[in-house]
């Protein structure tokens, strides 16, 4: 009789299974959690554009739309003039969401001496579109970044 140390191939066999089940939760977890983060991060995006044009018109009051009426401000010209940074997609890392994404600005009405003004921001990545993007924007006046910015 033979005394033979090791494991049998049921044994063997046991250990892939669990091996792969433990990789595959570990899997889902992982991903779910880069998932919440890119949402979050595309967020945080939307804030800093609607933060940034917000800004933007408190220096150039000029750009204000009347009451009624809205404006377009492309990402890239606030990229360029230093209102904010550039917003690179998680998506993927050689890239930025600015070319596309802009911030659409209404004005409502006049409230007292407070002017009603509603600001949304359009975010275009890679893997992501924001839904304000759906907002028809044609017919209204853009603003572009000077032809001396070079955003990418």
């Amino acid at each position: 009789m033979m005394n033979r140390k090791g494991f049998t191939i049921l044994e063997l066999l046991a250990v892939i299974i669990i091996l792969g089940i433990l990789m595959t939760l570990a899997y889902v977890g992982v991903s779910g959690y880069l998932n919440k983060t890119r949402s979050a991060t595309y967020e945080n995006f939307e804030h800093n554009i609607t933060d940034g044009v917000t800004n933007f018109l408190i220096d150039h009051s000029g750009y204000i739309p009347n009451e009624g009426e809205s404006l377009v401000v492309d990402v890239s010209k606030l990229v360029c003039e230093g209102y904010i940074d550039n917003l690179q997609d998680p998506s993927e890392s050689n890239k930025t969401c600015n070319l596309e994404s802009y911030a659409i600005v209404t004005r409502n009405t006049n409230k007292g001496y407070n002017m009603d003004i509603n600001y949304e921001a359009c975010l275009v990545c890679e893997g992501y579109k924001s839904p304000a993007c759906s907002n028809s924007i044609v017919g209204i006046e853009r603003l572009t970044k000077d032809a001396s910015c070079e955003v990418r």
